[in-house]
């Protein structure tokens, strides 16, 4: 027995075929397509990710650099303060140098000795013109002394301003002898500043005291000698020396120690 299929009803199947074909491998294509995209999206999630981290990781990274910029800032002004304090004194001390006559550039020995050697000299040539005036005021006063008694017919007054102007030169010439032997106590004299790289030292007695530049000291620690010295510059109540000799083997000059008058010796 034979089947007929008629030739329209098999056009119709293979189009029904064909249609449900289609329509099932757009559906498979969707899915996929589908699938495709939710990969893409975890895998866009999980860049964001780690792009947040990262940009965290260098917030901390640009906050602890800022914390330590901030620490260094601070840490440049109190140095710079603490520099400008410094130099601050270190001028003063610089100022206090050069008023005594040290030179801070050229800290050579030939430098101090030339300053020691003109000082010297100055005193000298002080000392000549001292000696010079109080001759010349003696001489006045003496041959002052003998008009006087040539003149018997003075008035009184004149002749008592004549005698009292006399005896008033007299005790002015006849005072600094005197002066000095009272004032020159040095017991409680003491170094107050030193600079060890030119052997300068100050102390605590100056004219007050009855020195005078040229005179030469002793430096003491207890009662025993260390180093002689011989004052460069004089001030009221301060004095500066410059060390020479080494009288003993006690150590270094430092502050604290005192100062004596050389045996014998006075002022200039």
């Amino acid at each position: 027995m034979k089947l007929f299929v008629h030739p329209k009803s098999l056009r119709s199947a293979l189009a029904a075929a064909w249609v449900v074909l289609c329509l099932g491998g757009g559906v498979v294509a969707d899915a996929q397509e589908a699938g495709g995209e939710a990969v893409e999206v975890r895998e866009l999630r999980a860049a964001l990710k780690v792009a947040q981290e990262q940009a965290g990781a260098e917030r901390k990274r640009a906050d602890e650099a800022e914390a330590k910029r901030r620490a260094l800032v601070g840490s440049l002004a109190e140095a710079v303060r603490v520099s400008e304090e410094q130099l601050t004194a270190s001028r003063e001390t610089e100022l206090k140098l050069q008023a005594l006559g040290v030179d801070l550039i050229a800290r050579d020995s030939d430098t101090i000795e030339q300053r020691l050697l003109k000082a010297v000299r100055d005193l000298d040539i002080s000392q000549q013109e001292v000696e010079r005036q109080t001759g010349a005021i003696h001489r006045l006063s003496e041959s002052f002394l003998k008009v006087l008694k040539a003149s018997p017919s003075l008035p009184e007054a004149v002749r008592t301003e004549a005698e009292v102007s006399l005896a008033a030169a007299d005790a002015a010439l006849a005072e600094p002898s005197g002066a000095d032997s009272d004032s020159l106590d040095l017991s409680e004299a003491r170094i107050v500043s030193m600079d060890s790289a030119i052997g300068l030292i100050v102390f605590d007695a100056g004219r007050q005291s009855g020195l005078r530049v040229g005179t030469p000291v002793t430096v003491l620690r207890g009662d025993r000698p260390l180093y002689s010295a011989l004052i460069v510059d004089v001030r009221d109540s301060l004095s500066g020396a410059v060390l020479q000799d080494r009288m003993a083997d006690a150590g270094d000059v430092e502050i604290g120690d005192g100062i004596r008058l050389l045996p014998e010796q006075n002022t200039l």
